[in-house]
C-alpha cells in the first residue's frame, strides 16, 4: 500500500479496540461541541430578534428565526444526550455512541447549508456558514474516510434540493456547488491528515504499552 493509500484508507481497516478509541475521542469532543452549539444558536437567535427583525421583511425574519430555533432545540437535545451518555474509557463505548456523533455531524452540515442558502436567496449573502460547517466537521470528528465523504455528499445533495425549492437558477446552483466541492475536497484532506496523525499516536501508545508489559 502506497503512502497516499495509507493516508486515505488508514481508518478503514482498524481493530475494534482502535475504532473504540477514536469513538471515545469523538465522544469527548462532542461534549464540548454541544456547549459551543448552544452558545452559537443563542447568538443567532438573539441576532434575529434584536437586529434582523428590524432590518428584514417579516417573512425573511421568520424563516431565519425558525431555522435558528431548530438549531437551538437540537443543540440542547444533543447536549443532554451526550452528557448523560459520557463514558470514562474507550472500553465502555457502544454502537449508539458512534451513531450520535454521525447524526451531530450531519445536522451541523445540513443546518449550515440551509442557513447559507437562506442568506444567499434573501440577503444576497455567501456560503460562509456552510464553509465553516464543512471545515469544523473536518477538524472535529474522527470518521472513517467513506463515512465522512458520505456526510459531505448527503449535505451537497441536500443543498441542491433546497436551492431548487427556493427557485435558484441551475446556473447559480452549479457555480455554488463547484465552489463548495473545492472546499469539501480540502476538508477531506484535512480530516484524513488529522485522523492519520491520531492513528499514528494510538499505534505508538500501543507499542509503548507492550514494551512496558515486557519489561515488567
Amino acid at each position: 500500500m502506497t503512502a497516499i493509500q495509507k493516508f486515505i484508507f488508514y481508518s478503514q481497516n482498524l481493530s475494534i479496540d482502535f475504532i473504540k478509541k477514536l469513538c471515545f475521542l469523538n465522544n469527548i469532543r462532542s461534549k464540548y461541541l454541544t456547549i459551543i452549539l448552544i452558545l452559537c444558536s443563542l447568538a443567532f437567535t438573539f441576532y434575529d430578534i434584536s437586529i434582523l427583525q428590524k432590518m428584514s421583511e417579516y417573512k425573511v425574519f421568520l424563516i431565519h428565526f425558525k431555522t435558528d430555533i431548530i438549531f437551538l432545540v437540537f443543540s440542547f437535545i444533543f447536549a443532554i444526550y451526550i452528557n448523560f451518555n459520557q463514558v470514562k474509557t474507550h472500553k465502555d463505548i457502544r454502537n449508539h455512541h458512534r451513531y450520535i456523533h454521525g447524526i451531530i455531524s450531519l445536522f451541523i452540515l445540513f443546518w449550515c447549508m440551509f442557513k447559507s442558502i437562506i442568506f444567499v436567496h434573501y440577503n444576497n449573502g455567501h456560503y460562509h456558514i456552510a464553509i465553516i460547517g464543512i471545515i469544523l466537521t473536518s477538524f472535529l470528528y474522527l470518521f472513517p474516510t467513506l463515512i465522512y465523504i458520505s456526510h459531505l455528499v448527503f449535505s451537497l445533495i441536500f443543498a441542491v434540493i433546497i436551492s431548487l425549492l427556493f427557485n435558484l437558477t441551475i446556473h447559480s446552483i452549479f457555480n455554488d456547488i463547484i465552489f463548495i466541492l473545492v472546499i469539501a475536497f480540502l476538508a477531506i484532506i484535512i480530516s484524513r491528515y488529522i485522523i492519520y496523525l491520531q492513528i499514528k499516536i494510538l499505534y505508538k501508545d500501543a507499542e509503548l504499552n507492550r514494551y512496558k508489559k515486557r519489561k515488567s
